[in-house]
């Protein structure tokens, strides 16, 4: 019986080591061109689903993450390898129109001014008018409440208190009460 146990043990424990020291291998070197994913709630109900954006060029390369540099910023991001694939090689020509394809890739807008709310029918759920910075009137946009009191939960409430619609805040509490209840 002990022997039974002393084996059952050995291939737990090599089991637990081929796990630990699993690598990932790569098809991609400095200098290639790699896409690099990325969770979009907004886009995807499911955390599992992402967005493949890019191109991005891979400079750097450490232990567990590549470093790779955004084509029309300039910027460096440090990705572990599971989050990027193969694009191209180094010989890929970047030529304006594929700068113009990557320049409006994860763009954030900041919220210039909540400016008008409405309750849609059809989704069941309140919206808010958006006046994006930087952007003309006719850019402004519906987003859905939940999305505006998640991402400026303060610009919200003031909205919220100067509109006096007893509606847009029930709807607000109902968002933000299960955040409550989880951290009680």
């Amino acid at each position: 019986m002990h022997k039974a146990v002393k084996e059952v043990r050995e291939r737990q424990a090599l089991r637990y080591r081929s796990r630990r020291h699993y690598e990932q291998p790569v098809n991609f070197s400095i200098g290639d061109y790699v896409l690099r994913s990325r969770v979009d709630e907004k886009l995807h109900a499911n955390k599992l689903s992402v967005t493949w954006v890019g191109p991005y060029r891979v400079t750097g390369a450490i232990e567990y993450y590549f470093t790779v540099e955004h084509l029309v910023t300039r910027t460096s991001t440090n990705v572990h390898p599971s989050r990027l694939k193969h694009y191209a090689d180094s010989s890929l020509n970047v030529s304006a129109e594929l700068i113009d394809h990557v320049a409006p890739q994860g763009t954030l807008l900041a919220v210039e001014a909540l400016v008008d709310h409405r309750y849609n029918t059809s989704m069941k759920m309140f919206e808010i008018k958006v006046k994006w910075q930087g952007l003309e009137e006719v850019e402004d946009s519906w987003e859905p409440l939940k999305s505006i009191v998640e991402d400026v939960p303060k610009l919200m409430k003031e909205y919220a208190d100067e509109a006096k619609d007893g509606r847009l805040h029930r709807a607000m509490r109902a968002i933000l009460q299960p955040k409550n209840r989880k951290s009680s």
